[in-house]
């Protein structure tokens, strides 16, 4: 998988991250990428630590801006 440049995400977690923002649940993400909503909110929680976002609202404005 590659590496988004200025945020160190990686492609999996620029999926999720794309998702939350058009407002797709956490079960529709995960049955969309194959994987657990267990997986998706841990991912979530990495992508948030990443982009020192405070809550899903301020990841998905950063989102907004930048993917």
């Amino acid at each position: 998988m590659g590496t988004h440049k200025a945020t160190n995400l990686n492609e999996g977690q620029i999926k999720i991250l794309a998702l939350l923002a058009v407002g797709a649940a956490e079960e529709e993400i995960a049955e969309k990428l194959s994987i657990s909503t267990q997986a998706v909110r841990l991912e979530t929680n990495y992508i948030l630590k990443k982009i020192n976002a405070p809550n899903l609202f301020q990841a998905v404005l950063w989102a907004a801006m930048r993917l």
